[in-house]
C-alpha cells in the first residue's frame, strides 16, 4: 500500500503508454487512456470485444520486454499474476507501472473520475476497494447533476 500517494492529473498526450493485456480491465483502461488523448500500445495475443483497434497501436503477441523498453507507462492487466508482476520488476525507474493484480506492486492507482466542462472530479480507497470508490462517485455524480444541473460523464 502506498504510504505517502500524491495526488495528480496526467497531461499524457505526448507519452508512450502501453497496456499489457486485451481482456475486459484492458478494455476499461483503453476506453479511459483514449479519452486523455492517447493512442495506447496494446500487447495482447488477442483482443475483447469492445476494443477499438482503429485507435491503438496493437502488438498480437504475449508481453516482452522489447515492446515497452521505450514507454512512459505501463498497465499490466493480464489475467496472469506472474506477468503483471514480471511487468513490473523489469521496468525501469522512469516509468510508471500500473500492476492490476497488486496494488502494493504498482506505482499508482487509478481513479473513479467525473468530468464536464472545466471540472474534473475523482475519488479513491488508495486501491483498497474500487467498487467502493465507484458507487461514492456515482453518488457524487447524481448529486451534482440535481444540485447544479451540470451533466457530468
Amino acid at each position: 500500500m502506498m504510504k505517502a500517494p500524491y495526488p495528480i492529473i496526467l497531461n499524457l498526450t505526448e507519452k508512450r503508454v502501453a497496456v499489457i493485456g486485451g481482456g475486459k480491465v484492458a478494455r476499461r483502461k483503453i476506453k479511459k487512456l483514449i479519452g486523455a488523448g492517447v493512442k495506447p500500445t496494446v500487447i495482447s495475443p488477442v483482443l475483447t470485444e469492445g476494443i477499438d483497434q482503429t485507435k491503438i497501436d496493437w502488438i498480437q503477441d504475449t508481453y516482452q520486454r522489447k515492446y515497452v523498453e521505450e514507454m512512459d507507462m505501463i498497465i499490466a492487466c493480464t489475467d496472469d499474476r506472474a506477468v503483471n508482476d514480471q511487468v513490473k520488476a523489469e521496468a525501469t525507474h522512469f516509468q510508471l507501472v500500473n500492476n492490476t493484480s497488486d496494488k502494493n506492486n504498482s506505482d499508482f492507482y487509478n481513479l473513479a473520475t467525473l468530468n464536464a466542462d472545466d471540472m474534473f472530479i475523482s475519488v479513491s480507497t488508495l486501491g483498497k476497494s474500487p467498487s467502493a470508490a465507484k458507487k461514492f462517485k456515482n453518488e457524487i455524480k447524481d448529486w451534482i447533476n440535481q444540485k447544479f444541473h451540470k451533466e457530468f460523464e
